[in-house]
């Protein structure tokens, strides 16, 4: 069954333009602008859109039927993928970011082990844990010690070195 998208799509091209330059910089624009390709018949079917717009088929498509059952407004409004609620709470988050800046923790297993038996949050693996810093983008800012380093000798040998 072909589509004649002249007909299906209600606005003019001129609103559809107008609509476009309103959200421009946003990435439901291209929405829009398979909207103007098909009713302006510069593009006749899905297969001719996609490379225009830089998207899959599958991907145009998907815009096609949001489109059709929601209307215009229903396009322009960005998806939300809710995904999975994450273990680490808020409140157990900035606890864990203050004991890391205390120096009370150094590696993923001190995280993961904090977090347990702080706030009853269980990883199976450090893998949890990474993938939560990771996701934050958190990343240990201390400088790094070798294990057997002391105190004594690092202030040494800060006296001895010359100021640059």
């Amino acid at each position: 069954m072909r589509i004649n998208y002249q007909m299906a799509i209600q606005e003019s091209v001129e609103e559809l333009r107008a609509e476009e330059q309103r959200l421009r910089g946003q990435k439901v624009a291209v929405h829009l602008r398979m909207l103007i390709l098909l009713k302006s018949g510069q593009a006749r079917t899905m297969q001719a859109v996609a490379p225009l717009v830089g998207y899959s088929v599958t991907q145009v498509v998907r815009w096609w039927t949001r489109y059709r059952t929601a209307g215009l407004s229903g396009l322009e409004r960005a998806p939300h993928y809710p995904g999975v609620t994450p273990r680490l709470t808020p409140d157990a988050r900035a606890d864990l970011h203050a004991a890391m800046q205390r120096g009370e923790i150094a590696t993923l297993e001190q995280a993961r082990q904090y977090l347990q038996q702080h706030w009853g949050i269980t990883y199976q693996s450090v893998n949890g844990v990474w993938q939560q810093f990771r996701h934050e983008r958190t990343r240990k800012k201390t400088g790094r010690r070798h294990i057997r380093s002391s105190a004594e000798r690092q202030d040494a040998f800060k006296k001895t070195s010359l100021p640059s």
